[in-house]
C-alpha cells in the first residue's frame, strides 16, 4: 500500500496494486455524505488496433468501446439500474477517447454497491439477441448526433484536423461500423482490453477502507496473466486534413469553429501534463472574460455568451478550439485568428497573474466535487502522473511557457474553420480572407 499525504492540500491518497494487476486508489472523505466509485478500463474510442507477439495486427470496428459500454449494462437478471436503485445508489458510464468508465454515487450500501458494479463488469452477457438490440439503440444514438449543430461543428473540426489519427471517428462509430459487430468480435475484444490488470479502481467518500481494501484483495487474488499484445496508433502527419468546411442545418445563427492541431512530441509525460495547462492558461489569457479582447469582440457583437474556448489533450496527442455563434462569419473569424496571432505583441504580466491565480482557485475547487476529481484522476492516471500533484505545475508555470507555447500552436499556423449555416441560406460562395 503506498500513502501520501498532501499537507498544502490537506488531501492523503492511498494506492495498492493487487495481485490480479488491479490499481486501487482511495481519497478518503470523513465529512462526505456522497460515496463514489468509478472503475476505468484503460480502453477508449481510440483503441481500434492490437499487435500481438508475431507481428499480426488486430482491427476493431469504430465505435466498439462505446457498443461495450452499452451492452455491459444488459444483464441477464434485468436492469442493471434497478439493481443499484434498490439499494439506494444510481451508477453510469461513458466512453472517452482513452478509457471506458463505469460508476456509481451512494450513501450507504457502499460494498454491496461494489460487488455490483465489478459484477456486471466482470461477467457479461453476449447474448446475440441483445447485440441486434442495442445496435438499434446505438443507431438511433448516431442519428441524434447528426442532427445536432453543437456535434457536428466539434466532429468536423477533429475530421478537418486528423488524417489518420482515431480522435477523428465519433465515438459511437458508424451505421456501418456499428452494423459489423457481432458475438465473436465482441469477446475478443473484452478478452484483450477488460483484463483485471488493464483497470483502475478509484473510491471517494468516507469509506471504511479495510473491509473494502480486504474484499478487493481476496477477490482479485490471482497472479497477472502474460500479455502478448499492445496497443498500435497509427503515426499522425503535422498538417491538417482540411483547412475549412462548410455545412448548412436547421438552427437560428450561423455557428464557427476555429482549431488548431498540437504538433509538438513530448519524451515525458510530465510535460504533457504542463502544456496541457499552459495552453488552457494561454486561451485563457488570450479570450478570457477578464481582459480586453473578450470585451472587444463581444461589444462589436462579433461573440455572444456561447463564446467558448478550450484545449483539449490526450496521451498522444492534442488540439485547441474556438467555437462562436455569429452573424458576422467572416469578420469573426477574421478579428479571432488576429487576436490569436498578436498576443506575443501583447503580453501582459499583470493579466497572467489573474490567469494563474484563476487556475489555482480551480484547482482547488476541483477537490470539492467527487465527480470532477475523479475524471481528473482518471486523465493523470493515464499519463502516469497523480493530479494532486498538479498544483506545484500550475505555480511553476512562468508567462515564457505561455508565450514559448504560443509560438508553437498558435502563431501564423494555419487553423481549421468550420462553418454550419442555417440551412435555409445558400452555401457562400467566397471563403474568409483568414489565412
Amino acid at each position: 500500500m503506498i500513502f501520501k499525504n498532501y499537507d498544502k492540500i490537506e488531501e492523503r491518497y492511498f494506492q495498492k496494486e493487487l495481485k490480479a494487476g488491479l490499481k486501487v486508489i482511495l481519497i478518503p472523505r470523513d465529512k462526505f455524505n456522497k460515496k463514489h466509485a468509478i472503475l476505468s478500463v484503460n480502453a477508449g474510442s481510440v483503441d481500434l488496433k492490437l499487435k500481438d507477439s508475431k507481428g499480426g495486427m488486430i482491427n476493431y470496428p469504430i465505435g466498439i468501446a462505446h457498443f461495450m459500454e452499452h451492452i455491459l449494462f444488459e444483464n441477464r437478471e434485468g436492469s442493471i439500474i434497478d439493481h443499484f436503485s434498490r439499494i439506494g445508489s444510481s451508477v453510469n458510464a461513458y466512453t472517452g477517447f482513452n478509457n471506458t468508465n463505469y460508476y456509481f454515487n451512494t450513501t450507504n450500501n457502499f460494498l454491496q454497491s461494489l460487488k455490483y458494479l465489478l459484477g456486471f463488469i466482470l461477467k457479461p452477457n453476449f447474448d446475440q439477441q441483445r447485440i441486434e438490440h442495442e445496435k438499434n439503440v446505438i443507431k438511433q444514438e448516431i442519428k441524434m448526433y447528426k442532427d445536432s449543430p453543437g456535434w457536428q461543428s466539434f466532429y468536423q473540426l477533429l475530421q478537418s484536423l486528423y488524417f489518420e489519427y482515431p480522435i477523428k471517428y465519433n465515438i459511437a462509430g458508424t451505421a456501418e461500423s456499428i452494423e459489423s459487430l457481432d458475438k465473436e468480435i465482441l469477446e475478443d475484444f473484452y478478452q484483450k482490453y477488460y483484463r483485471i490488470d488493464n483497470m483502475t479502481l478509484i473510491m471517494i467518500g468516507d469509506i471504511k477502507h479495510d473491509p473494502v481494501l480486504n474484499y478487493l484483495s481476496n477477490t482479485f487474488s490471482v497472479g497477472k496473466k502474460k500479455r502478448d499484445y499492445k496497443k498500435v496508433y497509427p503515426v499522425e502527419p503535422d498538417q491538417i486534413q482540411s483547412a475549412q468546411k462548410e455545412l448548412q442545418m436547421s438552427i437560428s445563427r450561423p455557428i464557427i469553429s476555429i482549431g488548431y492541431k498540437e504538433r509538438s512530441n513530448y519524451s515525458q509525460k510530465s510535460e504533457i501534463i504542463k502544456q496541457d495547462i499552459v495552453t488552457n492558461m494561454l486561451l485563457e489569457m488570450i479570450f478570457g472574460k477578464s481582459n480586453d479582447n473578450y470585451h472587444n469582440l463581444y461589444n462589436s457583437e462579433l461573440i455572444d455568451e456561447n463564446f467558448s474556448f478550450n484545449y483539449m489533450r490526450e496521451k498522444n496527442t492534442g488540439f485547441a478550439k474556438i467555437y462562436a455563434e455569429t452573424v458576422h462569419i467572416d469578420k469573426t473569424i477574421n478579428a479571432l485568428i488576429e487576436v490569436l496571432n498578436k498576443f506575443d505583441k501583447d503580453v501582459n504580466l499583470h493579466n497572467f497573474k489573474i490567469v494563474k491565480n484563476k487556475y489555482i482557485g480551480r484547482f482547488y475547487r476541483s477537490l470539492n466535487s467527487i465527480e470532477t476529481l475523479s475524471s481528473q484522476i482518471i486523465k493523470y492516471n493515464n499519463l502516469e502522473q497523480n493530479y494532486f500533484n498538479l498544483i506545484n505545475t500550475i505555480e511553476s508555470i512562468k508567462l515564457d511557457d505561455l508565450i514559448k507555447q504560443h509560438s508553437l500552436i498558435f502563431n501564423n499556423r494555419r487553423p481549421v474553420k468550420i462553418i454550419i449555416n442555417n440551412i435555409k441560406d445558400k452555401l457562400r460562395k467566397t471563403p474568409c480572407n483568414a489565412k
